[in-house]
């Protein structure tokens, strides 16, 4: 019976040891970011930036630098935050319109909010993952369904992609000008690069 006990207490041990290793690993958002709306209407192109952003990205139980071994339970979260004021276009006239429309002074914030990750397909130091998450913006939630690149650095990892979205996926109607002549198209990309360090 001795050696069965002292079997058992050491087993537990080993997996005791296992989960204190299994630690958070709390990343920071590297201040050089980029994410740019990118939209169109019948007459021009246009484009904006948001300047302002900040957020908490956690992982849990996972080392080394091969995200072939990166798996969905190692996100534990990741919301991003951007200033809904700091959204900046090539004119005075266009970001204080977008600041409008976005109801910026109503809802200064737009978020992001991991829910989950439906696969992560890595080789080496990139991976592809296909994640869903919420997004809050001029006061209205959707859910979005996104492919993100991912490469894991020396000191963290880079995320990048595009998401398509509609504005009237938050309630906001594509704006107009000159008595109507001029429409903006409802379809608008997102396209990001975002970096984290350990």
């Amino acid at each position: 019976m001795l050696p069965r006990f002292i079997s058992t207490i050491l087993l537990a041990l080993v997996f005791a040891t296992g989960s204190l290793f299994a630690q958070d690993q709390v990343l920071t958002l590297n201040s050089d970011y980029e994410v740019i709306i990118d939209g169109t209407s019948n007459a021009r192109d246009w484009d904006a930036k948001v300047t302002q952003i900040d957020a908490e990205f956690v992982l849990n139980g996972f080392e080394g630098n091969d995200l072939s071994t990166l798996q969905p339970g190692h996100f534990k979260t990741l919301k991003i935050n951007m200033s809904a004021q700091s959204i900046d276009a090539d004119g005075r006239r266009l970001t204080r319109n977008i600041h409008d429309y976005i109801k910026a002074d109503d809802h200064p914030t737009i978020t992001f909010e991991l829910t989950e990750i439906k696969s992560v397909n890595g080789s080496g130091n990139t991976a592809e993952i296909e994640a869903e998450g919420i997004i809050t913006a001029a006061g209205v939630s959707n859910t979005v369904t996104m492919i993100v690149n991912a490469e894991r650095g020396n000191d963290g990892f880079t995320f990048s992609g595009v998401q398509d979205l509609k504005m009237t996926d938050f309630g906001i109607d594509p704006p107009t000008a000159m008595l109507g002549a001029i429409r903006a198209v409802d379809e608008m990309s997102i396209i990001y690069r975002v970096r984290f360090t350990l």
